[in-house]
């Protein structure tokens, strides 16, 4: 949940007024994220940070597609030049841009299954080596749109893992939700820090689904693997969230959102074809 810079300033004294002593498990749980603002039209090809346009790859790369062969939508481009990380977080590719890909017409691939890996792509390129590729046919395109960085302060949702020795029900964290201004108003795309959560948290659902166990049902849960991998949940970040956007053309089933996630060694070592994606709505 995304924070307005007043509310970050004073977040201690608003979680000790809702949750009492707990409240200090919510201040200590608090994540930096980057925002990413969608800004004026931008050429489709701009090297710097942008929603839509046409994707920059590496010389030779195919276009993502998937296993039936049907070629997936560039979404969004970051500019890892424009990007500061935030604190604890390994650091990004130096000089490169990442490609985001999705299924985005039947918009197939929502994470539980461990075959839905092949619905979305995250490509790294040097940004002074990258070429624009025209989208192939079946291919969604979406008009480009300046991408703008900026950081924030963002909390755990009531469910988090982050909170589970927080003794108060929903409706204390409702009451303290409600009283967050929660700074500008949807769309909230962002990198890093807590994810705005639509439904459930999602770093058990990646390790298990990235892992071959199927979670579209609480059988997932019970695997005989679940309780040992269950350990690597806590690995998993918040590469990119694309939410719902009129103004682009995203309308992510009922107004839901696309969450990229990453482990953090993968992360160090630049594989993001290794990201998992969770798609969640309304």
């Amino acid at each position: 949940m995304q924070l307005s810079d007043s509310d970050a300033v004073g977040l201690g004294a608003l979680a000790m007024r809702h949750l009492g002593e707990h409240g200090r498990v919510l201040v200590t749980s608090a994540r930096s994220s980057i925002r990413l603002r969608r800004a004026e039209p931008c050429p489709d090809t701009d090297t710097r940070s942008r929603f839509g346009g046409t994707a920059l790859l590496p010389p030779g790369h195919a276009w993502p597609a998937t296993d039936a062969g049907k070629p997936l939508s560039f979404l969004a481009q970051v500019s890892t030049a424009d990007v500061q990380e935030p604190a604890g977080i390994p650091p990004l590719p130096a000089d490169a841009v990442l490609a985001f890909f999705y299924e985005a017409d039947e918009q197939e691939g929502w994470g539980f299954d461990p075959g839905d890996r092949q619905f979305s792509a995250v490509i790294s390129a040097p940004a002074a080596e990258a070429v624009a590729v025209a989208p192939p046919p079946g291919a969604m395109a979406f008009r480009a749109y300046r991408m703008l960085p900026q950081v924030v302060m963002t909390i755990p949702d009531h469910g988090e893992p982050a909170l589970d020795q927080v003794e108060a029900d929903y409706s204390v964290f409702k009451r303290l939700y409600d009283d967050l201004d929660l700074g500008d108003k949807a769309p909230w795309h962002r990198m890093f820090g807590w994810p705005e959560l639509v439904q459930n948290p999602m770093q058990l659902e990646c390790q298990l689904a990235s892992n071959g166990i199927y979670v579209g049902g609480p059988e997932g849960y019970r695997h005989p693997r679940a309780a040992e991998l269950a350990r690597g949940a806590a690995d998993w970040l918040l590469l990119l969230q694309l939410d719902t956007d009129d103004a682009v053309g995203w309308m992510w089933g009922d107004t839901g959102t696309l969450y990229y996630w990453i482990r953090r060694d993968d992360l160090l070592a630049a594989r993001f074809d290794r990201t998992w994606m969770i798609f969640q709505c309304c």
